[in-house]
């Protein structure tokens, strides 16, 4: 109610004109996402209020209000803003309610009939997108018009244009006409379509000319050109002989005026010393993309396509031998199940062999040395291994991300490159060149989790990077990872729960989204089982994070334990950890816990039971104020007349261990022989982990890390029998000696959970 109360606000708002109002009206978009139906209801009767019930007497004037209000809403609109407005679009198109005069007059700008500026024209494309969404038929009837506009030679002036050009007819292919057969033929254009020709045409036209928004237009091209056409990597290929024959083009020119300048007569083999760097960057982008999308191909459309045949193939064959079946044995009915199991098997095996064929191609071919893509890798590896030479960051930033893409292609060329990458993430100076890495390695981690499993710590180990991007780029990258269950939640997890106290607000949005879609998975126990690890590592002393931070991490995640068994089992595991704390910080962090707990009468039973565990803890005043907060809430919650008692002894407890504790403490500073205990060592603080890893690193630390197979192989044959320690006492009166040093337990022989002692030994029974 309280959301829906708001959208009207924004509403009554900008009807009266407020110049702030409009982003507010963004602001709502979102919420089109929404699993309330009566949310999104809203956000769509909100947009029909502003939007569709313009004032105007004509349908052209009309849809002129409508299309110049859309239009202002996409200016710098994100990404996601974009989508959010293409699904109330097309929510509205499939309702009719977009009448046909803002279709035409949309056209009418696209086409120029209507004189409009090149962000309007720009704003009709996109907007004639998202109506296609709803309505496939206003894009397909009018193919011609959009290749023939927005690919013309005047496409050279603004690729913007052409981009959204590529994104709208792109929709043809994720949204076809609807089949009459299931297993009918995917919506292709043949190799020779004016399409092809047009973007080919374009994209090698721009290549040699030095633009910013070239790259993003060819990816959109080389995309649609592998989403829409017969033979594309025919046609891709070709794209590549022409852009690379320009960059010859340019090399020898450029040799040639060395030449006539008196410089050197020897020929210069290094092409970054001759071609400008843009033109390189072209090049090693268009590489980069090309074989992402064949990889892509390969593995969606050829993969669907081989199925499809197959189904088709398997049920001609199956009409046919049931033909022949009834006209042999008329009343035979006996192993027709047989038949359709066997049929399955076969479909199963097939699936397999397909799959297994799509590999190998991947594997064996793509990168051998006859196929087109083996030419570029070695440019590729040389701007990456060597940032000095190669240092305009745009460039350093492609090779990166091209780098990524074609270790999609194979696993074998993977596993030989994933050092250099994830070096390459650790010490790149350039922000872009960490975030391309970061995006590379969690799609990667998804094609080949195997390889990539070794490595989790460094992807980890960016959410603490010193740019805010990076950091933002990695906790979106991890959250999808983990989320999809590719990336095992180990406690580095904890590095998540540090992003909830970081300065930038989108960061702590992202943060606080991952923890939300955890809780929200289907146990409902994820947070409740990461929780332990995540307050052991945070409350250790080595992890940089302030007391009061942590408070204000713990509050937010201990929102999501709403379960009493889970308050329960937590309230058992943190006082069970009081007996491992090292230092003052740890107990008070446990404590502290302890007291955010909605603790029950079951709770509290579990706080008698392990009172042990923290009673000698309790001299400290924030521990024992931490306990009385949790008392207290205990007894605002409404206290059971049987429980009170319990409330009560408990209460009485806490107070005469607090007292107890002073009384020594008092006693101690009045000089008594009575010997305070001795704080644990703790070992020397080492850097933390809140700083960025320095790039003094050595080569060492980017050793490929085993496999776990081989990690437990090479540790199972240095598993020896454990001796019995031997523990000896010395009286009262020696000195302390080294022996008896050296039988203190070391904090990884510390136990972690304390188990009582047997009173039957083999000593009594005799």
């Amino acid at each position: 109610a309280v959301v829906q109360e708001a959208i009207e606000f924004f509403v009554t708002v900008s009807q009266f004109g407020v110049p702030q109002a409009l982003l507010g009206v963004r602001r709502m978009l979102p919420l089109i996402w929404s699993k309330e139906p009566a949310i999104k209801e809203a956000v769509l009767n909100a947009y029909r209020q502003l939007y569709l019930s313009p004032s105007e007497d004509s349908e052209r004037a009309k849809a002129q209000v409508l299309v110049h209000s859309l239009s202002l809403i996409m200016v710098d609109a994100s990404l996601g803003t974009i989508q959010c407005l293409e699904e109330i679009i097309s929510e509205f198109v499939q309702k009719d309610e977009i009448k046909p005069a803002v279709t035409q007059l949309l056209w009418e700008r696209f086409t120029e009939k209507c004189p409009c500026s090149s962000l309007e024209r720009r704003a009709a494309v996109m907007l004639l997108g998202m109506m296609a969404r709803g309505k496939p038929e206003i894009i397909g009837s009018n193919l011609d018009i959009l290749v023939t506009m927005g690919l013309s030679e005047k496409a050279c002036e603004d690729y913007r244009l052409p981009q959204e050009v590529c994104n709208v007819i792109s929709k043809l292919a994720s949204n076809p006409k609807p089949a009459l057969e299931k297993n009918s033929a995917p919506f292709r254009l043949l190799q020779s379509h004016m399409l092809f020709g047009c973007l080919s045409e374009t994209v090698s036209k721009g290549f040699a000319q030095p633009s910013s928004h070239w790259i993003p237009f060819m990816e959109a091209a080389i995309t649609l050109i592998y989403q829409l056409a017969e033979g594309a990597e025919e046609i891709c290929a070709d794209i590549l002989h022409v852009c690379c024959q320009q960059a010859l083009e340019k090399l020898q020119e450029a040799d040639e005026q060395k030449a006539d300048a008196g410089d050197s007569p020897q020929r210069v083999s290094d092409a970054a010393g001759s071609l400008p760097t843009f033109l390189l960057l072209h090049l090693v982008s268009l590489v980069g993309q090309v074989a992402l999308q064949q990889v892509a191909y390969l593995e969606v459309s050829v993969s669907a396509e081989l199925r499809r045949r197959r189904i088709l193939k398997e049920e001609k064959t199956k009409k046919q031998s049931d033909t022949s079946t009834k006209k042999q044995r008329p009343q035979s009915t006996g192993n027709e199940s047989t038949m359709e199991e066997e049929l399955g098997l076969v479909g199963a095996t097939a699936d397999d062999t397909e799959a297994e064929l799509i590999r190998s191609i991947c594997e064996t071919e793509l990168l051998d040395g006859k196929h087109l893509f083996s030419a570029f890798v070695p440019l590729v590896l040389k701007i990456c291994n060597n940032p000095g030479l190669y240092s305009d960051s745009a460039l350093s930033a492609a090779a990166a991300l091209t780098l990524g893409k074609l270790c999609m292609i194979s696993s074998e060329f993977c596993d030989s490159h994933l050092r250099l990458l994830f070096t390459m993430m650790e010490k790149s100076t350039l922000p872009d060149v960490r975030s391309n890495l970061i995006i590379a390695a969690g799609d990667l981690a998804i094609r080949f989790p195997n390889l990539v499993e070794p490595w989790t710590s460094h992807l980890y180990a960016r959410l603490r990077d010193p740019c805010p991007s990076v950091r933002q780029t990695a906790a979106l990258v991890m959250t999808h990872l983990i989320l999809k269950d590719m990336v095992k939640v180990k406690g580095q997890v904890s590095e998540m729960a540090t992003l909830l106290i970081d300065p930038e607000e989108a960061i702590v949005g992202v943060a606080q989204n991952f923890f939300g879609e955890l809780a929200n998975k289907a146990s409902g126990n994820a947070v409740y089982n990461l929780l332990p690890d995540i307050i052991s590592h945070l409350s250790d002393p080595n992890s940089g994070i302030e007391e009061e931070s942590f408070h204000t991490i713990m509050r937010h995640l201990f929102s999501y334990i709403t379960k009493d068994k889970q308050t329960e089992s937590l309230v058992e595991k943190l006082c069970q950890r009081f007996r491992t704390a090292r230092t003052e910080r740890q107990y008070r962090d446990l404590s502290h816990c302890l007291a955010l707990l909605p603790v029950s009468d079951r709770g509290l039973h579990k706080l008698q039971d392990n009172y042990d565990c923290f009673a000698d803890k309790l001299q400290d005043p924030v521990v024992y104020n931490c306990f009385q907060t949790l008392l207290a809430r205990f007894r605002r919650a409404g206290i059971k007349p049987e429980t009170k008692a319990l409330a009560e002894e408990l209460e009485q407890k806490l107070s005469a261990s607090h007292n107890r504790g002073l009384d020594s403490t008092e006693t101690c500073q009045d000089g008594s022989q009575t010997p305070m205990p001795r704080p644990a060592k703790q070992k020397p603080m080492r850097s933390s982990r809140r700083q960025p890893l320095s790039p003094a690193n050595t080569d060492d630390d980017f050793v490929t890390p085993p496999s776990r197979t081989l990690r437990n192989q090479k540790r199972a044959p240095k598993r020896l029998p454990r001796k019995k320690a031997i523990i000896t006492f010395s009286s009262d009166e020696e000195n302390d000696s080294e022996d008896e040093l050296s039988a203190g337990l070391r904090e990884e022989e510390t136990p972690t959970k304390t188990t009582p002692i047997t009173r039957s030994s083999a000593r009594r029974l005799r």
